[in-house]
């Protein structure tokens, strides 16, 4: 199954280039860099860069891995604060991709195709923080596995952080605007051919419990306008595109903005064994 979503994943980044950077027609994804570019702030939910600066701390200088790191916005951001950036995506052409715009730029960014749930060609306790943003954990079948890897790779002391789609959308239908019911929340997966998952709270939680992380904080939060994606409104894109009337952050405009949108889960490699 690793090989089916590694074949998609470097489908998707042929044909669209990274999610059509450098592709004619691809204005959106360019403003993107741009914008993190002029403010490399911009690269991070609103509400998650104070989490990632408050257990992290200055970020000039640190050891940071970026794994399933997809479109890369996430690790050019973190290079652009002054980290010591590694990039890793399973998909080969992904990862290519992100050398093509750090090279345009001159950025000095370790790139490396490796599997998030293995990490098999990265050293141990070199890390500072791990970091993971939204559209990874859909894709992973061993969630134990992958963070005894993030906790293997961290240095002690180190810091594991991501944000997630909250699993309390996941039982709804993301077709419709309604808040219409499609499954149980207890249905995690595998779903479709490629095997995607929804996981559940205690999924993520038991997880990073169980490879001998100290959970130090949870933060349950909402897409904000000003936020450089707010792709976690799930009907936002296609409603803007229909011109649905009203907006679509007001909750009584869009019951979809009643919902927590994600879910932050901050946690520690302990200092001593």
């Amino acid at each position: 199954m690793t090989d089916k979503i590694r074949d998609h994943w470097n489908d998707e980044a042929s044909d669209y280039g990274s999610w059509g950077y450098y592709r004619p027609g691809s204005e959106e994804k360019m403003k993107m860099v741009s914008e993190v570019i002029a403010a490399p702030e911009r690269a991070f939910p609103i509400e998650l860069l104070p989490l990632i600066k408050k257990y992290a701390g200055k970020l000039r200088g640190k050891k940071i891995l970026v794994p399933s790191s997809g479109d890369n916005i996430a690790a050019f951001g973190f290079h652009l604060l002054g980290a010591r950036v590694t990039s890793c995506d399973i998909s080969e052409n992904q990862i290519e991709n992100a050398k093509t715009i750090a090279k345009k730029f001159n950025w000095e960014i370790e790139f490396k195709v490796q599997d998030s749930m293995r990490l098999s060609g990265i050293p141990c306790d070199e890390y500072d923080l791990v970091y993971t943003s939204n559209g990874v954990h859909v894709w992973i079948d061993d969630m134990p596995g992958m963070y005894g890897n993030f906790y293997r790779v961290l240095k002690r002391g180190g810091f594991n952080i991501f944000f997630e789609t909250h699993p309390m959308i996941r039982p709804f239908d993301n077709t419709t605007y309604e808040l219409k019911i499609r499954k149980l929340y207890e249905d995690v997966g595998p779903f479709e051919e490629l095997q995607t998952y929804g996981w559940r709270t205690m999924d993520f939680v038991n997880a990073v419990a169980s490879a001998g992380f100290i959970i130090k904080e949870m933060r349950e939060f909402h897409s904000l306008r000003e936020d450089l994606d707010s792709h976690n409104y799930l009907t936002v894109n296609e409603g803007r595109k229909n011109d649905w009337p009203g907006d679509p952050f007001d909750w009584k405009n869009n019951p979809w903005a009643a919902l927590p949108q994600c879910l932050c889960l901050c946690s520690q490699k302990p200092e001593q064994a």
